[in-house]
């Protein structure tokens, strides 16, 4: 295979990983929320805030990412991420108090800085170069676009037919099965197919005015807080 065709394969596998953790990870807690606060009485105040936890994790674990994906075990990372997400995604489907849905959503909070596009952004980079990164996460973020219209209909779907604990069960095998399995064969098996731009022992590197991987992962700091959920919920009865 050719290193142009097994950068599109590479690119390809990050997309449809970003589709499904974006799907189950971000745009999936309002609905899973709105069926919560039904079901269990809590407010939205309580639920929201454990959200917000999470999010604040992200930023404080952005550094440690960087400096991970610096050392070269960027693809490792990610799909190790990918599966403990899902591992606690169930955890979460047999929640009954705070306190342990507060800790689930801080340990899902610190797994999303290591499974969305910050540390994707900066895989790509180091496996393409600075002169082809930005192609690469162009194409990586029209992939990710599209996770708000195909899982936000599943989930209310599941909610509806299985409740929001059954939703939860599912949502965290497609991290386990599609992001992780996806990343660990196209990534892990893959990984002598491209160049590396980058040393592991000289993380510092200069990139010639590109924003290098540890800069790339840690703009979950910023990004992480400023974005916020879909306001749009649904109904349940």
């Amino acid at each position: 295979m050719s290193e142009k065709a097994g950068t599109g394969w590479f690119i390809s596998a990050l997309g449809a990983a970003q589709i499904c953790s974006w799907g189950t990870l971000f745009y999936g807690f309002p609905l899973i929320a709105e069926a919560m606060r039904a079901d269990l009485g809590w407010s939205k105040t309580e639920l929201y805030g454990a959200a917000t936890l999470g999010m604040v994790l992200a930023g404080l674990a952005a550094y440690p990412v960087g400096a991970a994906i610096d050392r070269g075990h960027g693809r490792l990372l990610m799909t190790g991420a990918s599966v403990v997400a899902g591992l606690f995604l169930a955890a979460w489907s047999r929640v009954d108090s705070l306190p342990a849905y507060y800790l689930i959503l801080a340990f899902l909070g610190c797994m999303q800085a290591g499974a969305l596009y910050e540390p994707a952004f900066a895989v790509i980079a180091r496996r393409v170069g600075p002169e082809r990164a930005r192609k690469g996460i162009t194409t990586l973020t029209l992939w990710g676009g599209f996770a708000s219209t195909v899982f936000i209909p599943v989930i209310q779907y599941l909610i509806e037919t299985q409740g929001w604990r059954g939703a939860l069960l599912v949502m965290g095998a497609v991290n386990v099965i599609v992001c992780g399995g996806s990343m660990r064969w196209r990534l892990i098996l893959r990984r002598t197919a491209g160049p590396c731009w980058l040393s592991p022992v000289s993380p510092r590197r200069s990139w010639g005015g590109q924003p290098s991987p540890r800069r790339c992962a840690s703009r979950p700091i910023g990004g992480s807080l400023s974005r916020g959920f879909p306001t749009r919920q649904p109904s349940h009865r």
